[in-house]
């Protein structure tokens, strides 16, 4: 028979040793998934401004360029093709028959107007039509499609003294 008050030192110590053993274990898992689970949570902060960034109401550069040109057209002395331009919008709200009735002006004032505006207003009563339709393009479109978002690391280059 095994004396058990021989081995009860001994015992008590190989218990202790996997008692503290696995307290230490318990308890640096404890701290990593903390470090974890804030470095998981600073990641999904900057995912959800990166997302607000790309959800924000972003102008499709037709838009813009829709607008320079607008801008260039609009003069005191049209009324009439000054209000079919601010109905381009966005939204555009310009039906049919006052896209075709604006592009009639347009080239009106390409051709008839010729000495009296700058090649730059010419150029953009060229390019209205053509931008109008690619805008449109580019909303219907983006209603359809889903944004997607590249990012681009930029090192920098410094120059060697030698």
């Amino acid at each position: 028979m095994i004396d058990i008050d021989t081995y009860w030192p001994i015992l008590n110590s190989v218990g202790l040793i996997a008692v503290s053993s696995f307290a230490a274990f318990i308890t640096a898992r404890h701290w990593v998934t903390r470090t974890e689970n804030t470095l998981r949570e600073k990641r999904l902060v900057e995912l959800e401004k990166q997302l607000a960034l790309v959800s924000a109401a972003v102008v499709p550069i037709s838009t813009a360029f829709q607008a320079i040109l607008i801008k260039e057209l609009t003069h005191f002395h049209t009324p009439e093709l000054d209000a079919l331009m601010r109905k381009i919008g966005p939204p555009s709200t310009l039906t049919e028959d006052e896209e075709r009735r604006m592009a009639v002006l347009l080239e009106a004032r390409e051709i008839d107007m010729a000495d009296e505006i700058s090649s730059s207003e010419r150029d953009a009563a060229r390019m209205l039509p053509m931008v109008i339709r690619r805008a449109k393009a580019e909303a219907t479109s983006s209603e359809e499609t889903v944004a997607l978002v590249v990012s681009i690391p930029i090192a920098s280059v410094t120059a060697e003294k030698t």
